[in-house]
């Protein structure tokens, strides 16, 4: 469980210590033209910012509880997943939604760690693969209905026109599903830990 510390400080922290901070949002802000100007940093500082208590809360107690238990299954797997997929959700975002300007929060991520768990865990011998099947499907209703209807399933935003960007969710999903694809091709293995 030592490596859960360290993709904790890199996103849970900063995501709880920015809500004091929110002069700094601008700097952190996934923003396209920043982005294009060369502000590469904001691809992982993106997912720090949050619109409402409620669009934090959420995100991190989805992020900390899978975390941990990926950790605990296949320690050193979480760090490796978010440093790929921070920045590979942050650029799908922009690929797929060419009309987006902004976009914060750790959704994008959490939803790639929950997708990566479950991916984990259909691999492992003796997990109640039905439960994990149905987890993985659950989180492609969420996101589809989230794409046709629009939509925050349990956030709740201060602003006017905030919206939950499905496309985060989608990418996270797609991360964890490579990330997986790679660890396969690399001889991760599918080796349970205890």
């Amino acid at each position: 469980m030592k490596s859960l510390g360290v993709p904790l400080l890199l996103f849970a922290l900063p995501a709880m210590l920015e809500a004091f901070a929110p002069a700094r949002h601008a700097q952190m802000l996934l923003v396209r033209d920043a982005l294009a100007d060369g502000e590469v940093w904001r691809l992982w500082t993106g997912h720090w910012v949050h619109f409402s208590p409620s669009h934090r809360l959420w995100n991190l107690a989805v992020l900390l509880g899978t975390g941990a238990w990926l950790e605990r299954v296949r320690p050193g797997l979480l760090l490796r997943h978010t440093l790929f997929a921070a920045p590979f959700i942050s650029l799908a975002i922009l690929a797929t939604e060419p009309g987006l300007q902004t976009y914060g929060g750790l959704s994008g991520l959490a939803t790639s760690v929950v997708v990566l768990l479950g991916l984990q865990q259909l691999r492992t011998p003796g997990a109640a693969r039905w439960l994990w099947a149905g987890l993985l499907a659950l989180v492609a209703a969420k996101i589809t209905t989230e794409a046709w209807f629009g939509g925050a399933s349990l956030s709740r935003y201060e602003t006017a026109g905030v919206r939950t960007a499905w496309s985060a969710h989608a990418a996270g999903a797609v991360a964890a599903a490579v990330h997986q694809g790679l660890s396969r091709l690399g001889g991760g293995g599918s080796t349970a830990r205890k």
